[in-house]
């Protein structure tokens, strides 16, 4: 003898809303880390700005104290060292924007991720509520058959 079940909404509609909170609260989640790490990666950078400027003129005044540095003396060692301290620094700066860069890339791939899951478990839902009419409807037209095509 078939059992019957009839289709219950309900059960599906709380599941979306399970689906819908958590992606809302992943998104939130990780729209905040975002601005977090954009604010850290900024500060680093005005910092490592700010140091600098503060820093150069200091390193410059070695060489005029060694001799090696002043109005009309151009010193290759002088040259030298400030094109290496220059560089670093524009190497170094260089690269923590590109990590500031990368971790927002991670961040907008976490959301690509969290709204992929989101449409996928949504499309499951639904299967899932379609298997339910199409058992329903079978076991319907079954119980209909028993009780002479009603």
């Amino acid at each position: 003898m078939a059992t019957f079940s009839p289709y219950d909404a309900g059960g599906y509609e709380r599941q979306k809303s399970a689906v819908e909170y958590d992606y809302g609260n992943n998104m939130a989640t990780n729209a905040y880390g975002r601005f977090l790490g954009q604010q850290r990666g900024q500060r680093g950078l005005t910092d490592m700005k700010t140091n600098f400027g503060r820093q150069y003129p200091t390193y410059k005044a070695q060489f005029g104290q060694r001799g090696m540095g002043g109005p009309g003396i151009r010193s290759g060692v002088q040259h030298q060292a400030m094109t290496n301290y220059l560089g670093d620094y524009a190497q170094q700066y260089g690269r923590a924007q590109q990590d500031m860069t990368q971790e927002a890339q991670q961040y907008d791939m976490n959301e690509q991720r969290f709204g992929a899951f989101r449409q996928q478990s949504l499309a499951d839902i639904e299967a899932q509520k379609a298997q339910q009419i199409a058992n329903d409807a079978r076991a319907l037209e079954y119980l209909r058959s028993l009780v002479g095509g009603i």
